[in-house]
Protein backbone atom coordinates (compact mmCIF):
# COMPACT_ATOMS: atom_id res chain seq x y z
CA UNK A 1 0.00 0.00 0.00
CA UNK A 2 1.32 3.43 -0.85
CA UNK A 3 1.93 5.65 2.09
CA UNK A 4 1.11 8.86 0.24
CA UNK A 5 -2.44 7.74 -0.52
CA UNK A 6 -3.20 7.34 3.15
CA UNK A 7 -1.21 10.01 4.93
CA UNK A 8 -1.02 13.76 5.29
CA UNK A 9 0.21 15.70 2.23
CA UNK A 10 3.80 16.79 1.78
CA UNK A 11 4.50 20.52 1.49
CA UNK A 12 3.23 22.05 -1.73
CA UNK A 13 5.64 21.45 -4.58
CA UNK A 14 8.10 19.62 -2.34
CA UNK A 15 9.44 16.10 -2.17
CA UNK A 16 11.31 14.31 0.58
CA UNK A 17 14.95 15.30 0.59
CA UNK A 18 17.71 12.74 0.97
CA UNK A 19 20.41 15.30 1.73
CA UNK A 20 20.38 17.90 4.48
CA UNK A 21 21.11 21.52 3.49
CA UNK A 22 22.42 24.04 6.00
CA UNK A 23 18.92 25.43 6.79
CA UNK A 24 17.67 21.87 7.19
CA UNK A 25 20.53 21.08 9.57
CA UNK A 26 19.66 24.14 11.64
CA UNK A 27 15.97 23.13 11.64
CA UNK A 28 16.83 19.66 12.88
CA UNK A 29 19.04 21.08 15.63
CA UNK A 30 16.23 23.38 16.77
CA UNK A 31 13.75 20.50 16.81
CA UNK A 32 16.19 18.31 18.73
CA UNK A 33 16.67 21.07 21.32
CA UNK A 34 12.88 21.45 21.58
CA UNK A 35 12.43 17.73 22.17
CA UNK A 36 15.10 17.71 24.86
CA UNK A 37 13.42 20.68 26.53
CA UNK A 38 10.04 18.93 26.52
CA UNK A 39 11.52 15.66 27.80
CA UNK A 40 13.27 17.55 30.60
CA UNK A 41 9.92 18.87 31.83
CA UNK A 42 8.38 15.42 31.49
CA UNK A 43 11.14 14.07 33.72
CA UNK A 44 10.62 16.97 36.13
CA UNK A 45 6.91 16.15 36.36
CA UNK A 46 7.53 12.45 37.03
CA UNK A 47 10.22 13.17 39.61
CA UNK A 48 8.12 15.74 41.51
CA UNK A 49 5.00 13.55 41.53
CA UNK A 50 6.57 10.18 42.27
CA UNK A 51 5.35 10.47 45.86
CA UNK A 52 1.68 10.86 44.88
CA UNK A 53 -0.70 9.00 47.15
CA UNK A 54 -3.43 6.60 46.13
CA UNK A 55 -6.60 8.71 46.17
CA UNK A 56 -9.97 9.07 44.45
CA UNK A 57 -11.25 6.30 42.15
CA UNK A 58 -8.11 4.12 42.09
CA UNK A 59 -8.29 2.93 45.72
CA UNK A 60 -12.09 2.76 45.57
CA UNK A 61 -11.96 0.35 42.64
CA UNK A 62 -9.03 -1.54 44.14
CA UNK A 63 -11.11 -1.94 47.29
CA UNK A 64 -13.65 -3.87 45.21
CA UNK A 65 -10.85 -6.26 44.28
CA UNK A 66 -10.02 -6.55 47.99
CA UNK A 67 -13.65 -7.52 48.64
CA UNK A 68 -13.55 -10.10 45.84
CA UNK A 69 -10.37 -11.62 47.22
CA UNK A 70 -12.18 -12.05 50.54
CA UNK A 71 -15.16 -13.89 49.15
CA UNK A 72 -17.55 -11.34 47.69
CA UNK A 73 -18.70 -11.95 44.12
CA UNK A 74 -19.06 -9.17 41.55
CA UNK A 75 -22.63 -8.51 40.38
CA UNK A 76 -23.95 -10.82 43.11
CA UNK A 77 -22.66 -9.55 46.45
CA UNK A 78 -21.10 -6.28 45.29
CA UNK A 79 -23.71 -3.68 44.36
CA UNK A 80 -22.23 -1.45 41.66
CA UNK A 81 -22.03 -1.02 37.89
CA UNK A 82 -18.40 -1.26 36.70
CA UNK A 83 -17.68 -3.59 33.81
CA UNK A 84 -15.41 -6.63 34.20
CA UNK A 85 -12.62 -5.16 32.08
CA UNK A 86 -12.07 -2.61 34.85
CA UNK A 87 -11.80 -5.35 37.47
CA UNK A 88 -9.22 -7.25 35.43
CA UNK A 89 -7.07 -4.13 35.00
CA UNK A 90 -7.01 -3.69 38.77
CA UNK A 91 -6.39 -7.39 39.34
CA UNK A 92 -3.41 -7.16 36.99
CA UNK A 93 -1.93 -4.04 38.59
CA UNK A 94 -2.37 -5.34 42.15
CA UNK A 95 -1.06 -8.77 41.20
CA UNK A 96 2.03 -7.58 39.33
CA UNK A 97 2.91 -4.29 41.05
CA UNK A 98 1.42 -4.69 44.52
CA UNK A 99 -1.03 -2.82 46.71
CA UNK A 100 1.10 0.23 47.54
CA UNK A 101 0.74 3.85 46.48
CA UNK A 102 3.93 3.50 44.45
CA UNK A 103 2.49 0.60 42.47
CA UNK A 104 -0.35 2.73 41.17
CA UNK A 105 2.03 5.61 40.42
CA UNK A 106 4.15 3.23 38.35
CA UNK A 107 1.03 2.06 36.52
CA UNK A 108 0.03 5.64 35.72
CA UNK A 109 3.50 6.43 34.35
CA UNK A 110 3.39 3.24 32.28
CA UNK A 111 0.04 4.32 30.84
CA UNK A 112 1.32 7.70 29.72
CA UNK A 113 4.38 5.91 28.36
CA UNK A 114 2.18 3.61 26.26
CA UNK A 115 0.16 6.59 25.03
CA UNK A 116 3.33 8.50 24.18
CA UNK A 117 4.87 5.57 22.33
CA UNK A 118 1.70 5.09 20.26
CA UNK A 119 1.70 8.80 19.40
CA UNK A 120 5.33 8.68 18.26
CA UNK A 121 4.63 5.61 16.08
CA UNK A 122 1.60 7.28 14.49
CA UNK A 123 3.42 10.58 13.86
CA UNK A 124 6.73 8.99 12.78
CA UNK A 125 6.37 9.39 8.97
CA UNK A 126 5.53 13.07 9.33
CA UNK A 127 7.88 14.19 12.08
CA UNK A 128 9.46 12.42 15.01
CA UNK A 129 9.29 15.70 16.89
CA UNK A 130 5.51 15.85 16.36
CA UNK A 131 5.00 12.63 18.30
CA UNK A 132 7.23 13.78 21.17
CA UNK A 133 5.50 17.19 21.23
CA UNK A 134 2.04 15.60 21.46
CA UNK A 135 3.05 12.88 23.91
CA UNK A 136 4.73 15.22 26.40
CA UNK A 137 1.90 17.77 26.28
CA UNK A 138 -0.66 15.05 26.93
CA UNK A 139 1.33 13.60 29.84
CA UNK A 140 1.69 17.04 31.41
CA UNK A 141 -1.97 17.93 30.77
CA UNK A 142 -2.89 14.74 32.58
CA UNK A 143 -0.48 15.64 35.37
CA UNK A 144 -1.95 19.10 35.87
CA UNK A 145 -5.30 17.42 36.66
CA UNK A 146 -3.71 16.17 39.87
CA UNK A 147 -3.17 12.89 41.67
CA UNK A 148 -6.90 12.19 41.78
CA UNK A 149 -6.89 11.28 38.07
CA UNK A 150 -4.09 8.70 38.06
CA UNK A 151 -4.76 5.37 36.33
CA UNK A 152 -8.37 6.28 35.56
CA UNK A 153 -10.56 4.09 33.34
CA UNK A 154 -10.76 6.61 30.51
CA UNK A 155 -6.97 6.97 30.57
CA UNK A 156 -6.71 3.20 30.07
CA UNK A 157 -9.26 3.45 27.24
CA UNK A 158 -7.24 6.25 25.61
CA UNK A 159 -4.09 4.10 25.81
CA UNK A 160 -5.82 1.06 24.30
CA UNK A 161 -7.38 3.03 21.45
CA UNK A 162 -4.14 4.79 20.57
CA UNK A 163 -2.31 1.46 20.44
CA UNK A 164 -5.11 0.17 18.20
CA UNK A 165 -4.64 3.23 15.97
CA UNK A 166 -0.88 2.75 15.83
CA UNK A 167 -1.37 -0.86 14.71
CA UNK A 168 -4.05 0.12 12.18
CA UNK A 169 -1.75 2.75 10.68
CA UNK A 170 0.87 0.04 10.19
CA UNK A 171 -1.76 -1.87 8.22
CA UNK A 172 -2.53 1.19 6.09
CA UNK A 173 1.11 2.09 5.51
CA UNK A 174 2.67 -1.30 4.93
CA UNK A 175 -0.18 -3.59 3.89
CA UNK A 176 0.44 -6.14 6.65
CA UNK A 177 -2.57 -7.97 7.99
CA UNK A 178 -1.25 -9.34 11.30
CA UNK A 179 -1.36 -5.99 13.19
CA UNK A 180 -5.15 -6.25 12.86
CA UNK A 181 -4.99 -8.80 15.69
CA UNK A 182 -3.86 -6.04 18.05
CA UNK A 183 -6.30 -3.54 16.54
CA UNK A 184 -9.17 -5.87 17.42
CA UNK A 185 -7.81 -6.84 20.83
CA UNK A 186 -6.97 -3.35 22.12
CA UNK A 187 -10.13 -1.67 20.84
CA UNK A 188 -12.23 -4.64 21.94
CA UNK A 189 -10.77 -4.67 25.44
CA UNK A 190 -11.45 -0.93 25.73
CA UNK A 191 -15.13 -1.81 25.23
CA UNK A 192 -14.98 -4.18 28.22
CA UNK A 193 -14.01 -1.26 30.48
CA UNK A 194 -16.83 0.94 29.23
CA UNK A 195 -19.17 0.01 26.39
CA UNK A 196 -18.80 3.35 24.59
CA UNK A 197 -15.71 2.27 22.53
CA UNK A 198 -17.49 -0.77 21.03
CA UNK A 199 -18.57 1.05 17.81
CA UNK A 200 -15.00 2.35 17.47
CA UNK A 201 -13.64 -1.18 17.76
CA UNK A 202 -15.90 -2.38 14.97
CA UNK A 203 -15.08 0.69 12.86
CA UNK A 204 -11.32 0.20 13.16
CA UNK A 205 -11.59 -3.44 12.10
CA UNK A 206 -13.78 -2.39 9.16
CA UNK A 207 -11.27 0.28 8.08
CA UNK A 208 -8.46 -2.27 8.01
CA UNK A 209 -10.56 -4.60 5.87
CA UNK A 210 -11.59 -1.80 3.48
CA UNK A 211 -7.97 -0.74 3.08
CA UNK A 212 -7.16 -4.19 1.71
CA UNK A 213 -10.22 -4.11 -0.53
CA UNK A 214 -9.13 -0.76 -2.03
CA UNK A 215 -5.86 -2.37 -3.04
CA UNK A 216 -7.74 -5.28 -4.65
CA UNK A 217 -6.32 -7.69 -2.10
CA UNK A 218 -8.08 -10.46 -0.22
CA UNK A 219 -9.99 -9.15 2.79
CA UNK A 220 -10.07 -12.46 4.63
CA UNK A 221 -6.68 -12.15 6.32
CA UNK A 222 -7.24 -8.70 7.95
CA UNK A 223 -10.86 -9.62 8.74
CA UNK A 224 -9.91 -12.83 10.51
CA UNK A 225 -7.05 -11.18 12.41
CA UNK A 226 -9.32 -8.32 13.50
CA UNK A 227 -12.15 -10.59 14.58
CA UNK A 228 -9.70 -12.86 16.39
CA UNK A 229 -8.42 -9.87 18.38
CA UNK A 230 -11.96 -8.93 19.35
CA UNK A 231 -12.74 -12.52 20.28
CA UNK A 232 -9.65 -12.82 22.49
CA UNK A 233 -10.55 -9.64 24.39
CA UNK A 234 -14.13 -10.76 24.96
CA UNK A 235 -13.04 -14.32 25.80
CA UNK A 236 -10.73 -13.09 28.56
CA UNK A 237 -13.53 -11.13 30.17
CA UNK A 238 -16.06 -13.89 29.57
CA UNK A 239 -13.71 -16.41 31.16
CA UNK A 240 -13.43 -14.23 34.26
CA UNK A 241 -17.23 -14.02 34.55
CA UNK A 242 -17.66 -17.76 34.07
CA UNK A 243 -14.93 -18.47 36.62
CA UNK A 244 -16.73 -16.26 39.14
CA UNK A 245 -20.06 -17.87 38.24
CA UNK A 246 -21.71 -14.50 37.51
CA UNK A 247 -22.06 -14.35 33.71
CA UNK A 248 -25.85 -14.29 33.82
CA UNK A 249 -25.89 -11.75 36.65
CA UNK A 250 -23.50 -9.50 34.71
CA UNK A 251 -25.67 -9.54 31.60
CA UNK A 252 -28.77 -8.73 33.63
CA UNK A 253 -27.23 -6.04 35.79
CA UNK A 254 -25.37 -4.29 32.99
CA UNK A 255 -28.60 -4.18 31.02
CA UNK A 256 -30.24 -2.36 33.94
CA UNK A 257 -27.65 -0.68 36.17
CA UNK A 258 -25.27 0.68 33.54
CA UNK A 259 -27.91 2.71 31.65
CA UNK A 260 -29.21 3.97 35.00
CA UNK A 261 -25.72 5.09 36.01
CA UNK A 262 -24.95 6.58 32.59
CA UNK A 263 -27.75 9.10 32.94
CA UNK A 264 -27.38 10.02 36.60
CA UNK A 265 -25.78 13.31 35.69
CA UNK A 266 -27.91 16.30 34.81
CA UNK A 267 -25.21 18.90 34.37
CA UNK A 268 -25.95 21.85 32.14
CA UNK A 269 -24.49 21.32 28.62
CA UNK A 270 -22.91 24.77 28.74
CA UNK A 271 -21.19 23.90 32.04
CA UNK A 272 -19.90 20.66 30.56
CA UNK A 273 -18.66 22.47 27.46
CA UNK A 274 -16.73 25.00 29.53
CA UNK A 275 -15.18 22.21 31.60
CA UNK A 276 -14.38 19.98 28.64
CA UNK A 277 -10.96 21.56 28.15
CA UNK A 278 -8.76 24.51 29.08
CA UNK A 279 -8.20 27.79 27.25
CA UNK A 280 -4.67 26.69 26.33
CA UNK A 281 -5.94 23.43 24.85
CA UNK A 282 -8.66 25.23 22.89
CA UNK A 283 -6.05 27.63 21.50
CA UNK A 284 -3.96 24.75 20.17
CA UNK A 285 -7.05 23.08 18.67
CA UNK A 286 -8.19 26.25 16.89
CA UNK A 287 -4.72 26.85 15.41
CA UNK A 288 -4.60 23.24 14.18
CA UNK A 289 -8.04 23.61 12.62
CA UNK A 290 -6.98 26.77 10.76
CA UNK A 291 -3.89 25.03 9.39
CA UNK A 292 -5.85 21.90 8.48
CA UNK A 293 -8.30 23.93 6.42
CA UNK A 294 -5.46 25.80 4.72
CA UNK A 295 -3.47 22.65 3.87
CA UNK A 296 -6.61 20.64 2.95
CA UNK A 297 -5.12 17.60 4.68
CA UNK A 298 -8.47 16.30 5.92
CA UNK A 299 -8.67 14.36 2.64
CA UNK A 300 -6.21 11.69 3.79
CA UNK A 301 -7.26 8.43 5.43
CA UNK A 302 -5.07 9.00 8.44
CA UNK A 303 -6.32 12.52 9.15
CA UNK A 304 -9.90 11.35 8.85
CA UNK A 305 -9.21 8.56 11.29
CA UNK A 306 -7.66 10.98 13.78
CA UNK A 307 -10.65 13.30 13.41
CA UNK A 308 -12.87 10.28 14.03
CA UNK A 309 -10.93 9.60 17.22
CA UNK A 310 -11.47 13.19 18.32
CA UNK A 311 -15.19 12.89 17.55
CA UNK A 312 -15.34 9.70 19.63
CA UNK A 313 -13.63 11.47 22.53
CA UNK A 314 -16.09 14.36 22.39
CA UNK A 315 -19.05 11.99 22.25
CA UNK A 316 -17.68 9.91 25.13
CA UNK A 317 -17.22 12.98 27.32
CA UNK A 318 -20.71 14.37 26.78
CA UNK A 319 -22.48 11.00 26.78
CA UNK A 320 -21.19 10.21 30.28
CA UNK A 321 -22.74 13.46 31.57
CA UNK A 322 -20.43 13.69 34.57
CA UNK A 323 -17.98 16.40 33.52
CA UNK A 324 -15.08 14.83 35.43
CA UNK A 325 -11.52 15.60 34.22
CA UNK A 326 -10.59 12.04 33.29
CA UNK A 327 -13.60 11.67 30.98
CA UNK A 328 -11.79 14.11 28.68
CA UNK A 329 -8.71 11.98 28.14
CA UNK A 330 -9.61 10.21 24.86
CA UNK A 331 -10.61 13.57 23.34
CA UNK A 332 -7.51 15.34 24.68
CA UNK A 333 -5.14 12.58 23.52
CA UNK A 334 -6.45 12.36 19.95
CA UNK A 335 -6.68 16.14 19.62
CA UNK A 336 -3.12 16.77 20.81
CA UNK A 337 -1.81 14.07 18.47
CA UNK A 338 -3.65 15.64 15.55
CA UNK A 339 -2.39 19.10 16.57
CA UNK A 340 1.21 17.92 16.69
CA UNK A 341 1.11 16.33 13.24
CA UNK A 342 -0.61 19.37 11.69
CA UNK A 343 1.78 21.87 13.28
CA UNK A 344 4.93 20.07 12.23
CA UNK A 345 3.63 19.51 8.71
CA UNK A 346 2.81 23.21 8.47
CA UNK A 347 6.37 24.08 9.49
CA UNK A 348 7.39 22.80 6.06
CA UNK A 349 4.91 25.06 4.27
CA UNK A 350 5.62 28.56 2.97
CA UNK A 351 4.27 31.92 4.01
CA UNK A 352 1.80 32.59 6.79
CA UNK A 353 1.11 28.91 7.50
CA UNK A 354 4.70 28.37 8.57
CA UNK A 355 4.58 31.33 10.95
CA UNK A 356 1.29 30.19 12.46
CA UNK A 357 2.86 26.76 13.00
CA UNK A 358 5.95 28.33 14.58
CA UNK A 359 3.72 30.26 16.97
CA UNK A 360 1.63 27.17 17.79
CA UNK A 361 4.66 24.98 18.50
CA UNK A 362 6.25 27.75 20.55
CA UNK A 363 3.04 28.13 22.53
CA UNK A 364 3.01 24.38 23.24
CA UNK A 365 6.64 24.50 24.36
CA UNK A 366 5.81 27.34 26.77
CA UNK A 367 2.86 25.35 28.15
CA UNK A 368 5.06 22.38 29.08
CA UNK A 369 6.79 23.94 32.13
CA UNK A 370 3.54 25.63 33.19
CA UNK A 371 1.69 22.29 33.17
CA UNK A 372 4.58 20.51 34.89
CA UNK A 373 4.86 23.05 37.70
CA UNK A 374 1.09 23.04 38.21
CA UNK A 375 1.16 19.24 38.53
CA UNK A 376 4.02 19.35 41.02
CA UNK A 377 2.27 21.89 43.26
CA UNK A 378 -1.36 20.82 43.05
CA UNK A 379 -2.52 19.65 46.49
CA UNK A 380 -4.94 16.91 47.44
CA UNK A 381 -6.26 17.12 50.98
CA UNK A 382 -6.28 13.86 52.91
CA UNK A 383 -7.75 15.30 56.11
CA UNK A 384 -10.84 13.12 55.72
CA UNK A 385 -8.83 9.90 55.50
CA UNK A 386 -6.69 10.83 58.48
CA UNK A 387 -9.70 11.77 60.59
CA UNK A 388 -11.71 8.65 59.79
CA UNK A 389 -8.67 6.44 60.34
CA UNK A 390 -8.27 7.85 63.87
CA UNK A 391 -11.97 7.37 64.63
CA UNK A 392 -12.04 3.78 63.35
CA UNK A 393 -8.90 2.91 65.28
CA UNK A 394 -10.53 4.32 68.39
CA UNK A 395 -13.50 2.00 67.80
CA UNK A 396 -11.40 -1.11 67.47
CA UNK A 397 -9.35 -0.81 64.29
CA UNK A 398 -8.78 -4.27 62.81
CA UNK A 399 -11.58 -5.65 64.96
CA UNK A 400 -14.08 -3.72 62.81
CA UNK A 401 -13.32 -5.82 59.74
CA UNK A 402 -16.63 -7.14 58.45
CA UNK A 403 -18.54 -4.83 60.80
CA UNK A 404 -18.21 -1.38 59.22
CA UNK A 405 -20.18 0.16 56.36
CA UNK A 406 -19.52 3.15 54.10
CA UNK A 407 -22.44 5.09 52.67
CA UNK A 408 -20.81 7.38 50.15
CA UNK A 409 -20.37 8.26 46.52
CA UNK A 410 -16.91 9.75 46.97
CA UNK A 411 -13.93 7.48 47.42
CA UNK A 412 -12.48 8.66 50.73
CA UNK A 413 -14.32 6.22 53.00
CA UNK A 414 -13.44 3.21 50.82
CA UNK A 415 -9.86 4.48 50.65
CA UNK A 416 -9.62 4.32 54.45
CA UNK A 417 -11.03 0.77 54.53
CA UNK A 418 -8.63 -0.20 51.73
CA UNK A 419 -5.62 1.12 53.62
CA UNK A 420 -6.75 -0.41 56.94
CA UNK A 421 -7.65 -3.71 55.20
CA UNK A 422 -11.16 -3.70 56.67
CA UNK A 423 -13.97 -5.66 55.04
CA UNK A 424 -17.31 -3.93 54.66
CA UNK A 425 -20.41 -5.46 56.20
CA UNK A 426 -22.19 -5.39 52.81
CA UNK A 427 -21.24 -5.10 49.16
CA UNK A 428 -22.73 -1.64 48.53
CA UNK A 429 -20.11 0.38 46.70
CA UNK A 430 -21.91 3.61 45.74
CA UNK A 431 -24.80 4.99 47.73
CA UNK A 432 -26.56 6.66 44.79
CA UNK A 433 -28.05 3.25 44.07
CA UNK A 434 -30.01 3.41 47.33
CA UNK A 435 -30.41 7.17 47.86
CA UNK A 436 -31.83 8.64 44.69
CA UNK A 437 -34.45 11.26 43.95
CA UNK A 438 -35.55 9.34 40.85
CA UNK A 439 -36.80 6.02 42.20
CA UNK A 440 -37.18 3.13 39.83
CA UNK A 441 -36.51 -0.60 39.46
CA UNK A 442 -32.73 -0.21 39.86
CA UNK A 443 -33.05 1.81 43.06
CA UNK A 444 -35.72 -0.49 44.49
CA UNK A 445 -33.74 -3.64 43.76
CA UNK A 446 -30.51 -2.13 45.10
CA UNK A 447 -32.27 -1.15 48.32
CA UNK A 448 -33.62 -4.67 48.70
CA UNK A 449 -30.22 -6.26 48.12
CA UNK A 450 -28.50 -3.88 50.52
CA UNK A 451 -31.21 -4.33 53.17
CA UNK A 452 -30.94 -8.11 52.93
CA UNK A 453 -27.16 -8.00 53.45
CA UNK A 454 -27.60 -5.47 56.26
CA UNK A 455 -30.01 -7.71 58.14
CA UNK A 456 -27.68 -10.69 57.80
CA UNK A 457 -24.70 -8.72 59.10
CA UNK A 458 -25.65 -5.49 60.94
CA UNK A 459 -22.51 -3.30 61.04
CA UNK A 460 -21.18 -1.96 64.33
CA UNK A 461 -20.23 1.31 62.64
CA UNK A 462 -21.75 3.19 59.68
CA UNK A 463 -19.97 6.09 57.97
CA UNK A 464 -22.26 8.51 56.09
CA UNK A 465 -20.23 10.76 53.79
CA UNK A 466 -21.30 13.86 51.88
CA UNK A 467 -19.41 16.05 49.49
CA UNK A 468 -19.71 14.71 45.96
CA UNK A 469 -22.39 14.31 43.32
CA UNK A 470 -24.95 12.93 42.66
CA UNK A 471 -26.64 11.79 45.89
CA UNK A 472 -24.38 13.83 48.15
CA UNK A 473 -25.61 17.11 46.70
CA UNK A 474 -28.48 16.80 49.18
CA UNK A 475 -26.08 16.69 52.13
CA UNK A 476 -27.16 14.46 54.96
CA UNK A 477 -30.74 14.97 53.81
CA UNK A 478 -30.03 12.24 51.25
CA UNK A 479 -31.04 9.79 53.99
CA UNK A 480 -34.60 11.10 53.68
CA UNK A 481 -34.68 9.74 50.14
CA UNK A 482 -35.01 6.30 51.76
CA UNK A 483 -37.17 6.86 54.87
CA UNK A 484 -37.10 3.21 55.97
CA UNK A 485 -33.31 3.26 56.25
CA UNK A 486 -33.32 6.67 57.96
CA UNK A 487 -35.69 5.26 60.59
CA UNK A 488 -33.51 2.15 61.00
CA UNK A 489 -30.41 4.28 61.49
CA UNK A 490 -32.14 6.46 64.10
CA UNK A 491 -33.53 3.49 65.98
CA UNK A 492 -30.40 1.34 66.20
CA UNK A 493 -27.43 3.74 65.98
CA UNK A 494 -26.14 6.80 67.80
CA UNK A 495 -23.93 9.55 66.45
CA UNK A 496 -20.32 9.01 67.48
CA UNK A 497 -18.52 11.69 65.45
CA UNK A 498 -19.45 14.54 63.10
CA UNK A 499 -16.42 15.75 61.11
CA UNK A 500 -16.19 18.54 58.55
CA UNK A 501 -13.16 19.38 56.44
CA UNK A 502 -12.08 22.39 54.38
CA UNK A 503 -13.12 22.60 50.76
CA UNK A 504 -10.72 21.14 48.24
CA UNK A 505 -11.03 20.14 44.59
CA UNK A 506 -14.01 22.54 44.42
CA UNK A 507 -16.04 20.60 46.98
CA UNK A 508 -16.55 20.39 50.71
CA UNK A 509 -16.49 16.97 52.33
CA UNK A 510 -17.71 15.68 55.68
CA UNK A 511 -18.78 12.49 57.42
CA UNK A 512 -20.89 11.36 60.31
CA UNK A 513 -19.87 8.16 62.08
CA UNK A 514 -22.62 6.17 63.74
CA UNK A 515 -22.19 3.22 66.15
CA UNK A 516 -24.76 0.66 67.25
CA UNK A 517 -26.55 1.54 70.47
CA UNK A 518 -26.07 -1.95 71.84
Amino acid sequence: MATTSNSFPLPSGAAPSTTASRPETVRRAVLAAMCLFLLFWLGYFIDKTWHWSLVNDAPQLSYLIFLMKHGMKPYRDIIEMNMPGTYLVHFAVLGMLGWSDLAWRVFDVLLIGVIGTAMVVIAWPYSRAAGIFSAVLFALFHGRDGMGETGERDLVIAALLLVAYACLFQVLRHGRAWPMLFVGFCAGYAATIKPIPLPMALLLVAVGVLAFRREARSIWSPLLFGLAGLAIAFAIVGGFLVHEGVLGLFLREEHEMLPFYAHLGDFDPHWMLMNSSTSSFRTLAVLALVLTMAMRCWRSWEERLLLTGIAFGIFSYFYQQKGTPYHRYPMIAFTLLWCGIVFFQALRQRGWMRWVAVGAVGYGVVLAPLYARTAAKRPWSQDYEEGLTRDLNALGGAGLSGHVQCLATSAECDTVLYRMKLMQATGLAYDYFVFNRRPGPVVTESQQRFWSQLEQNPPRAIVVTVGLYPSDRFGYDKLSLWPAFADYLGAHYRLYADRQFPMFEQRAIAYRLYVRKD
